[in-house]
């Protein structure tokens, strides 16, 4: 059974360790994030299975336009991808976004990601642009949007 709950500070190594995966290095998951933690609290979810966290999503509502939300992050450890996890934590944030007045939610994601574009679109994200150099040059990213 998974369990999809908001971080505590005791899941600080697990979800580093999931982390240091897309950060390439354990220091910079450690800083990522700790900062995470600090900043986006409510809309940051773990999902648990048998006591061991196996997955999390991030989120953030922007400051200058607080009806929209970014998904920031979202990352299921190895072992336990195509299980739903995934699935289950965007939708937990997609429920906290809504309920907290968010009216639309934008996320980026790599045309290589063949997992996760699928995903965003079943759960209604659609295109909203795509940049060639998002992350640098080289760096493409769809921009997807879910309109609540």
């Amino acid at each position: 059974m998974v369990i999809i709950r908001r971080i505590v500070p005791e899941d600080f190594e697990a979800v580093s360790r999931i982390e240091e995966r897309s950060s390439g290095s354990i220091q910079g998951a450690y800083v990522f994030i700790r900062q995470m933690q600090a900043i986006a609290g409510d809309t940051f979810f773990v999902a648990a299975a048998d006591g061991e966290v196996v997955g999390y999503t991030i989120g953030s509502i922007v400051s200058s336009s607080p009806d929209t939300g970014w998904v920031l992050r979202l990352q299921v450890a190895d072992r336990h991808t195509r299980k739903g996890i995934g699935r289950k934590l965007i939708e937990q944030l997609l429920t906290t976004f809504e309920e907290t007045g968010v009216a639309q939610v934008l996320l980026s994601v790599s045309p290589k990601n063949h997992a996760a574009l699928p995903l965003y679109r079943s759960l209604g994200f659609t295109e909203d642009s795509f940049e060639h150099d998002y992350f640098g040059p080289g760096q493409e990213r769809h921009i997807l949007i879910l309109q609540f």
